[in-house]
């Protein structure tokens, strides 16, 4: 039983799906990706789509073996009620700690690049608070927002290639694969961990009004996601260099480098308009995933309740994973990438897969 029961069309899923893995990847990835992968950084989140594409394919087999239900409710139908209980007790523990983390690097890079004398707490709360109040509205509410604030994060982060073209040096490229395939590969374990996040949709997917065009509209979101990370990747690459992974936002600093005359300067506040408008859809997406899995996994009827309570354990979660800046960045590393990894791409797959043996040995006892 969903505990909302607000839909959404396919397209708007998608919409609200490009800000959920772009908004922190478009700002982390380039460094990470440069640190192993070094010029052919741009390589890497290719082969990490092939994680979106696995992600895409588990929630959309799920759905169409069970449709109409979440993950959670899946578990315990393919798993039995305590194996089904431990499995979503997982993503009940997961997504406070995920969330947690977003608010915390959101709050540490408005306050270190916007507001320096405002209190952390107070950065991060109102910006909990005004996603708290998107989640309870529902999933429409969610999805109409996200399609507002999508079109303007696209055209402002638009306009910010357009006006570092100028700047560009696409030498930079070269030499082409100079230490072989295997640092690409290394490099590719970050922008998986962010397509990982298509899971999502094995959540939402039951919320889609109408779901006979989800797989094509689902995948076009993941070649749109892809070239904006490797856009983004190239951008860091031909203005930066070799400095890219010495930098935690690249993007930040690129945007820095752009001046048209005397009176268009300091661009890098379209850099925070981005992360606000882009931050603001992933945790309203994530929150709102949050809840209706604590709804479904305590068997409550109706989320909204959960909410704001909800809410502020994410808060407390941002001070119990971090106590300081080098905390925060550390936790967006490899050993973090592999940990998402598993929750988001194993343990579906795996669920799947054990629902698959199922579906077949059940077909086969009819037949005998």
């Amino acid at each position: 039983m969903l505990p909302d029961k607000g839909k959404i069309s396919a397209s708007q899923l998608a919409i609200m799906i490009f800000p959920t893995i772009m908004a922190t990847a478009i700002l982390s990835v380039p460094s990470l990706t440069m640190h192993y992968a070094g010029h052919d950084m741009w390589l890497s989140p290719i082969w990490g789509s092939v994680v979106g594409v696995a992600a895409i394919g588990i929630s959309l087999g799920l759905n169409s073996l069970y449709p109409g239900k979440t993950i959670i409710e899946v578990s315990s139908q393919v798993l039995g009620w305590l194996p089904g209980k431990l499995f979503g007790f997982v993503f009940f523990f997961y997504w406070p700690h995920l969330i947690g983390l977003i608010i915390r690097v959101y709050g540490e890079f408005i306050s270190s690049n916007a507001l320096p004398e405002t209190p952390l707490f107070v950065i991060m709360g109102t910006m909990t608070a005004v996603c708290a109040l998107n989640v309870r509205l529902g999933i429409e509410v969610v999805g109409r927002t996200s399609q507002i604030f999508v079109t303007l994060l696209a055209f402002l982060l638009c306009l910010i290639f357009v006006l570092l073209i100028g700047e560009l040096n696409p030498k930079e490229l070269l030499p082409f694969m100079e230490k072989g395939l295997l640092p690409t590969l290394k490099g590719a374990v970050s922008p998986a961990a962010w397509f990982s996040e298509y899971i999502v949709l094995a959540f939402l997917l039951p919320f889609v009004h109408n779901r006979k065009n989800v797989t094509p509209i689902m995948l076009s979101s993941l070649v749109v996601t892809a070239i904006a990370m490797v856009a983004t990747n190239l951008f860091c690459l031909f203005l930066l260099g070799d400095l890219t992974d010495s930098f935690a936002y690249p993007v930040m600093i690129a945007a820095r480098y752009i001046t048209i005359a005397d009176f268009l300067q300091h661009i890098e506040a379209i850099v925070i308009a981005i992360w606000i408008f882009g931050i603001f859809v992933k945790i309203s997406v994530f929150l709102y995933i949050f809840t209706i899995t604590a709804a479904q996994w305590l068997g409550v009827k109706s989320y909204k309740p959960l909410v704001f309570p909800l809410s502020y354990l994410c808060m407390v979660f941002t001070y119990w994973l971090v106590s300081d800046r080098p905390g925060a960045s550390s936790l967006v590393s490899t050993s973090a990438n592999v940990y998402t990894l598993v929750i988001l791409l194993v343990l579906p797959a795996a669920l799947y897969l054990i629902a698959l043996l199922k579906r077949m040995l059940g077909r086969k006892k009819k037949r005998s």
